[in-house]
């Protein structure tokens, strides 16, 4: 039956309309980059008037946002869990759990949803790549936990230089992440052996980074 054209629109019919825009505008920046969308492609793509982006989201970074907490909100909950898991044990907390926390919960995403976890991945990997903070407020719970497991799992390191090592790392590891997640999450022990190998890649990477932050540390000191 045709929808009668006097009822008015409810919270559902908002709802359906912003999941829409969402949906063309994640496929969209994931394909051609966030920069090079405009408003008026996802309105088009959405198959929508051209002021719907603007009706309900106002700005395009706003719908960004939005795009970016929709999954991201599960992954930072799963990472800040597996966190705690790792908090409430006594002693040093082992590096690679430390990693393994911070990617499982990406390797969720993507079971569960595998072509839009795929999407936005590849999101997160370009505003990564372009220094952007965009999802920075909302990872606070999960960023402020890793750290404070990274300081527990190095505490004779100089905090500068486990920062930036740190940063580093992730960085990395989401970079990687986004530019071929069915290699790294693919379903299957083949997927268990690329985590393992990404872990150690991390692993590598960090102590690496440790180790010349100390050699640098130590010649400042003998130079003085």
């Amino acid at each position: 039956m045709a929808e009668h054209k006097g009822r008015r629109k409810g919270p559902r019919d908002g709802e359906a309309t912003r999941e829409a825009l969402m949906d063309a505008a994640e496929r969209l920046f994931a394909e051609q980059g966030v920069e090079a969308v405009s408003v008026r492609a996802i309105n088009a793509a959405a198959g929508l008037a051209p002021a719907a982006v603007h009706y309900h989201f106002g700005m395009k970074e706003a719908l960004l946002e939005a795009v970016l907490l929709r999954r991201g909100r599960a992954v930072v909950a799963d990472i800040s869990a597996r966190c705690d898991t790792l908090l409430a044990k006594e002693g040093r907390p082992d590096l690679r759990d430390i990693l393994e926390a911070l990617i499982a919960p990406y390797a969720a995403l993507l079971e569960r949803d595998r072509e839009g976890g795929s999407r936005w991945l590849s999101i997160v990997g370009q505003l990564t790549l372009s220094g952007s903070d965009q999802m920075a407020s909302s990872a606070i719970p999960a960023t402020e936990r890793l750290q404070t497991l990274i300081h527990r799992a190095f505490p004779d390191t100089a905090a500068e230089d486990l920062q930036t090592a740190w940063s580093l790392t992730v960085e990395a590891l989401i970079l990687l992440m986004a530019r071929g997640p069915e290699s790294w999450f693919a379903p299957g022990d083949e997927a268990a052996v690329t985590r393992r190998t990404l872990v150690a890649f991390a692993v590598g990477g960090l102590m690496g980074a440790l180790e010349q932050a100390e050699t640098v540390d130590r010649s400042a000191v003998a130079a003085t």
